[in-house]
């Protein structure tokens, strides 16, 4: 069985900087499914709820399981049209082929729009004991990536450092340079599954994806991360996303 095609689907609330993953779509075997993100886990639903998130128009009912033959009107709407002129370009600046699917466009460009506060991340995927994730570097402005981002280089190992005394947020994991400059934060809905890794001493790999020079500051720089899971954090099922959409379709 082929492996479905997941895209988590995020939500900022713009007063307080922070970012939600509400929402998970799938392209699996020919359909698409959109439900909400319920589980308790920290930066969810329920978080977002608490804090002024209200259901998107096309998708009122939160405990609906949405499901089509065709990408869902509201998420294709965010995508480039394909008739600009500019679109072989846009294509080539997000390393993606002729031949790509909407959902590898989704996954690309994010699918955002000046108008509201949502996007489309690539989720965290669990098959058996290993794991794989990719992110764009949260907080980089505010910190030394801008500095040194000529120096760095595709494929250069980073490291991550769990930061228990920050005040907002004692599940922080700070993205550091292999020489210790500061570069940002995992964004916070992927960071509760890597402090958990790293609190147990969990076997990771981490580096440096892709480099855009002239992306907005929050798409400058993307990250890969994959390893293994130890029988404690397996048997939590954190994130499994990919054994649930198994399940679902």
């Amino acid at each position: 069985m082929t492996r479905p095609f997941v895209l988590w689907f995020i939500w900022q609330n713009e007063r307080m900087c922070q970012r939600y993953h509400i929402g998970n779509l799938v392209h699996h075997e020919g359909k698409y499914v959109f439900y909400y993100e319920k589980s308790r886990k920290r930066r969810g639903l329920l978080d977002a709820l608490e804090n002024g998130y209200q259901p998107h128009l096309a998708f009122r009912d939160i405990d609906k399981i949405y499901v089509s033959d065709r990408l869902f009107g509201p998420f294709e709407r965010r995508l480039p049209d394909r008739r600009r002129p500019d679109f072989p370009e846009i294509l080539r600046t997000h390393g993606l082929s002729s031949d790509y699917t909407e959902m590898d466009l989704l996954r690309a460009t994010g699918g955002r729009l000046a108008t509201d506060s949502y996007e489309f991340v690539a989720p965290i995927y669990v098959y058996g004991n290993h794991f794989d994730f990719d992110f764009y570097i949260a907080g980089w402005r505010y910190y030394e990536g801008e500095q040194i981002l000529k120096q760095l280089k595709i494929g250069e190992k980073v490291q991550f450092q769990l930061e228990p005394e920050n005040e907002q947020d004692p599940k922080a994991v700070i993205v550091l340079t292999s020489q210790g400059r500061k570069l940002g934060y995992i964004p916070a809905f992927y960071s509760e599954f890597m402090f958990q890794l790293m609190e147990n001493d969990g076997d990771y790999e981490a580096k440096i994806h892709s480099i855009h020079f002239k992306a907005l500051p929050q798409l400058k720089v993307n990250i890969s991360v994959c390893g293994k899971l130890l029988p404690p954090l397996k048997e939590r099922n954190l994130n499994m996303v990919y054994d649930l959409q198994l399940e679902m379709i």
